[in-house]
């Protein structure tokens, strides 16, 4: 079997994976297994359990490993995956518009078993409101990539704001204006004068 590289990484496997390397240290080279040996309490063929082969790595809905799923809580975006069998310097991460590509390559390199190349691509989009500018990556001694990017600002934090400086002035009357009095729709002033300042004529029957 080929090793996972690429792959998502759990946290259960961040826990376990030192267990796993002494499992598979005789082979010369980390391998993370695909299935794992369930026990059952039946016999079959005569033994007394019955070993049945369950994948380690569970799917979701669309045939995806859930360790490579995106993990989006209030901490932000976050995704890790096994690139073990490669050097940082192998590693490229870029933003193309909302979409992280992730691109592992290597040229061709004596493994024990020959001559191997390898080459991943691997792609996520990033959640609504998240900030591409914002997306970091760290890759770890064992070979662990971790991307992250912190959550976008609530809707009231996002609001402008600007700080209105207090000015202090000498009294008041001297500062401030009187509102002016505008004159009416009908031309007419407050005292009953039109805008000539005549008044109007009232007559009687």
């Amino acid at each position: 079997l080929e090793d996972d590289f690429g792959f998502g990484v759990h946290a259960h496997d961040l826990f376990h994976r030192p267990r796993l390397h002494q499992l598979h240290g005789s082979l010369g080279r980390r391998r993370f297994l695909p299935y794992e040996k369930m026990l059952h309490g039946h016999g079959h063929h005569g033994l007394g359990h019955h070993h049945q082969l369950v994948p380690r790595r569970q799917l979701s809905q669309s045939g995806e490993p859930n360790s490579l799923l995106p993990a989006v809580g209030k901490d932000g975006f976050q995704v890790c995956m096994d690139v073990s069998q490669f050097k940082p310097n192998e590693l490229s991460v870029k933003v193309v518009d909302k979409t992280v590509v992730v691109e592992g390559r290597h040229e061709e390199r004596e493994d024990g078993h020959g001559l191997i190349q390898r080459h991943f691509v691997r792609k996520y989009t990033l959640p609504k409101d998240f900030d591409p500018n914002d997306v970091v990556s760290t890759v770890s001694s064992d070979g662990v990539l971790t991307l992250k990017a912190p959550p976008p600002p609530s809707k009231e934090q996002s609001k402008p704001e600007r700080i209105v400086q207090i000015q202090q002035t000498g009294p008041a009357h001297l500062s401030v204006k009187a509102p002016e009095v505008a004159a009416p729709a009908d031309g007419k002033a407050a005292d009953g004068k039109t805008e000539n300042g005549a008044g109007e004529k009232m007559e009687t029957g």
